[in-house]
């Protein structure tokens, strides 16, 4: 019997933290080529990518969400991480789910039998933001319409499959995940954070050159929304001081501010890893 864990994550961020707290619970990195990965899912891997039309795309970097974006071991489970690049991705989250549900669904003279000998446990991954934990599970009920309600931090077996949530917070009113990598980072950086935080708070910028800046012939304008936040900021200028030019998943897979013993005495780190728990 092999156990998969289909994570469904914001972003690279929840995978990167999740791979942090599975990687000191025994889990490792899962290194296979595509078309090594137990079958059915090397043939369904597969199929996505060679339907995707590559001359149908724009330039630049190009992923697909039915495909898992990282994937860990141990012993008989593995655990895939699919990137939805968002919180409002609700047809993209019901794609992945299908997806999963017709692999052991189909008839035994289809290439994908139903003899595969798998089980199936989904996880959801959720900020709570300013909605709250139970604002936030509630939706997800009302999009997966099963037969019991899901729970926060909990994993339920409903309609022949096993299912659970965690939404990051801080409190049950709002918070997300850089609240508890902010809290984890600081620890033992004290000095650090409170350098980072003063020049973050001593070097503020106005709302509107916090958008994007377009330049080009014709015009110089700002578009879109505020992309700064605070908290994802902070994480970014420590982590320059250990990883010049890195993004904050890289940051928060590699740096030492986050030790072994911080993520095993962290109540949300010991909670996510009991929901990879058999």
């Amino acid at each position: 019997m092999t156990n998969l864990i289909i994570s469904f994550c914001e972003g690279r961020h929840d995978i990167a933290f999740l791979s942090r707290i599975l990687n000191i619970s025994g889990f490792k990195s899962y290194g296979k080529k595509l078309k090594n990965f137990p079958s059915p899912l090397n043939k369904q891997y597969e199929k996505e990518l060679m339907s995707k039309n590559i001359s149908d795309s724009k330039l630049g970097f190009q992923t697909n969400y039915k495909v898992p974006a990282d994937a860990l071991y141990k012993g008989d489970t593995l655990a895939l991480f699919h990137d939805l690049g968002g919180d409002g991705k609700i047809a993209e989250r019901k794609e992945i789910l299908s997806m999963y549900q017709k692999l052991i669904g189909k008839s035994e003279e289809d290439e994908f039998s139903s003899k595969f000998d798998m089980s199936f446990r989904f996880i959801y991954f959720f900020d709570a933001d300013n909605i709250g934990i139970k604002p936030r599970v509630d939706a997800l009920n009302n999009e997966l319409g099963l037969s019991i309600n899901i729970e926060h931090d909990k994993i339920l077996k409903i309609d022949g499959y096993e299912w659970g949530c965690y939404i990051f917070h801080k409190d049950e009113n709002g918070g997300d995940l850089e609240d508890i990598l902010v809290d984890l980072m600081t620890k033992d950086n004290e000095s650090i954070f409170k350098s980072c935080t003063k020049y973050l708070s001593t070097n503020l910028i106005s709302d509107e050159r916090r958008k994007e800046y377009i330049c080009t012939e014709e015009c110089e304008s700002y578009k879109s929304s505020s992309k700064f936040k605070i908290k994802k900021s902070l994480i970014s200028v420590a982590g320059q001081l250990q990883f010049s030019g890195m993004s904050n998943a890289v940051i928060i897979s590699n740096s030492d501010y986050i030790k072994k013993n911080d993520l095993e005495e962290n109540i949300h780190c010991v909670n996510i890893k009991n929901l990879f728990s058999y």
